[in-house]
């Protein structure tokens, strides 16, 4: 071990010593120790793993459907054949846990409505229903209150809720937020903030009361109606899930509508969208009042309970002492299935972290045991919501305080050949953030990009994926990740596009990481203070 470490302090040249920041020479060591290990890992195994996943017997491995079960099996066969083994709380590799599924029956109505006039909204063409807070038919008429762009940021001094009461009325509002002529934001100074998120506006709407929204999209953009909806279809189209409940859902509408569909109805009753937007993005100041118009729903939707499936495995300690302790690698194996006869392979997401999980499940066990069990869990049901995640953190199989760190792989195989984003490592522990950046260092051809890294990305890739559901929970968790780009959740994210070599050396430095984490001598520790942060 001697001559081992005076290998690696020459290996270490002054210059990393001063700069490669965060450091720790237990964590050199171990990862310099595991580097032959990671060599075991190839872009041939990948491939093999990649050609399984993306092929039509799997048809997209939808959550629920054949394909998920197919893929599930396949996963569990690969996990016994690389000499993991279930858990013993569990009967075997499978997982399984119920969902709510729901489906749109009939074509949704949306009217706006005065005493004597109706706007009788058309589907598809000038509006789009969101079901994802309706279980059953929901019929009625209700009051409509504008909220500008929907806004609360108090601390920026700007709140669209300030001295008005929202609670079981519809909140009609602009989408985006209000920026200057460069599009940067008003109200955050940034090229792209958190405050312009659809999602999040609703979610806020939700928790204050309101009965439902109606999101007005604006025309200022070179795009049709639906163009820019284009994603909701398919949304539609599909099953809705979410997990069961011990009571029922309270009922929240969610509607985009288009600007032109509602611009001349509510003109000729006094309600100018345009010069209303005018003024907000000019003196910054809210313009919310209660609508003389009301709003008339009928959603028909069905709803029964279904099974999906978890697989997980496996490979014990050999350390009396921390064997009780885990380190789990995590990928979510769904995709978006097939729908109007195209099958979405989801090569990138995520076939891609999946077969990383597998290549580094077969690693470990030709590596051998180390002294923490290591835990390998695919997930599903994380396009319908991180669902398979959610019901795995609280209903654990290894008990969550003994799980020391999670590395979460979701689409690693596209864009910059020599980096990866990494997010969500310095978040609760300066040890796991030590360990991802020591990996890197002992990791050719690849570095960091910690571009994303942060809780308020206005992307909020920290929250979008399987490692926050485990996050919550305080367990330090980090999320590895290539990027969006144009063939996300369409049918063009096949195989032939991915950069297997990249995905080769993701996968060792991914291996290096997790291996480190499995052998240091003590546990990830959690930050104490807030000041600890970053």
């Amino acid at each position: 071990m001697r001559i081992q470490l005076l290998v690696l302090l020459s290996l270490l040249s002054l210059t990393n010593l001063i700069n490669a920041r965060p450091f720790n020479l237990e964590y050199e060591y171990r990862a310099f120790r595991a580097r032959g290990d990671a060599k075991q890992i190839t872009t041939k195994a990948l491939k093999s793993y990649e050609l399984v996943l993306t092929s039509d017997s799997l048809a997209g491995r939808e959550t629920t459907k054949p394909g998920m079960w197919k893929a599930a099996h396949y996963l569990a066969n690969h996990l016994e054949a690389a000499g993991a083994s279930p858990l013993e709380s569990a009967p075997g590799f499978l997982n399984q846990y119920p969902v709510r599924v729901k489906n749109i029956t009939q074509t949704p109505v949306l009217e706006l409505s005065t005493e004597s006039d109706t706007l009788r909204l058309s589907d598809s063409e000038q509006f789009r229903f969101l079901p994802m807070w309706i279980d059953s038919e929901t019929k009625g008429t209700d009051t409509l209150l504008f909220v500008g762009y929907g806004i609360n940021a108090d601390s920026l001094g700007y709140n669209d809720f300030s001295n008005i009461s929202v609670k079981n009325k519809i909140l009609v509002f602009f989408s985006n937020e209000p920026v200057d002529s460069l599009g940067v934001s008003r109200i955050t100074g940034q090229s792209k903030s958190p405050y312009g998120s659809g999602r999040a506006k609703r979610n806020r709407m939700r928790e204050l009361g309101a009965k439902g929204t109606i999101e007005i999209l604006q025309a200022d953009t070179a795009q049709t109606f639906t163009e820019q909806t284009e994603w909701l279809t398919r949304f539609a189209k599909r099953d809705q899930m979410s997990l069961p409940v011990d009571s029922a859902i309270t009922p929240f509408l969610s509607f985009t509508v288009s600007w032109a569909a509602i611009d001349s109805f509510l003109m000729s009753h006094r309600v100018n969208l345009s010069e209303i937007k005018r003024k907000i993005d000019l003196t910054l100041k809210p313009h919310s009042f209660i609508m003389s118009q009301r709003a008339f729903y009928d959603i028909h939707v069905v709803t029964k309970i279904d099974t999906a499936v978890n697989v997980i495995g496996v490979i014990p300690g050999n350390d009396p002492s921390r064997a009780h302790e885990a380190v789990m690698i995590t990928a979510h194996f769904d995709h978006l299935g097939e729908h109007d006869g195209k099958i979405y392979r989801g090569a990138d997401d995520n076939a891609s972290g999946t077969s990383v999980v597998m290549a580094l499940a077969s690693a470990f066990s030709k590596a051998g045991p180390g002294p923490r069990t290591q835990i390998f869990l695919f997930f599903s049901g994380e396009e319908k919501g991180l669902l398979g995640s959610k019901y795995y953190s609280d209903h654990p199989l290894w008990p969550l305080a003994d799980v020391v760190a999670e590395v979460n792989v979701d689409m690693v195989g596209r864009n910059a050949p020599d980096s990866i984003f990494v997010i969500g490592s310095d978040m609760l522990s300066h040890d796991l953030d030590a360990v991802v950046h020591t990996a890197a260092r002992w990791t050719k051809g690849i570095h960091l990009n910690l571009r994303y890294n942060a809780k308020d990305d206005p992307n909020r890739f920290y929250y979008r994926s399987d490692h926050y559901s485990l996050a919550k929970h305080d367990i330090p968790s980090v999320f590895y990740f290539s990027g969006i780009h144009d063939d996300y959740h369409q049918v063009t994210d096949t195989m032939d596009k991915l950069d297997f070599e990249k995905m080769e050396r993701v996968s060792r430095m991914i291996y290096l990481a997790t291996r480190t984490l499995n052998a240091m001598k003590n546990r990830p520790s959690l930050y104490t203070t807030d000041a600890e942060v970053h």
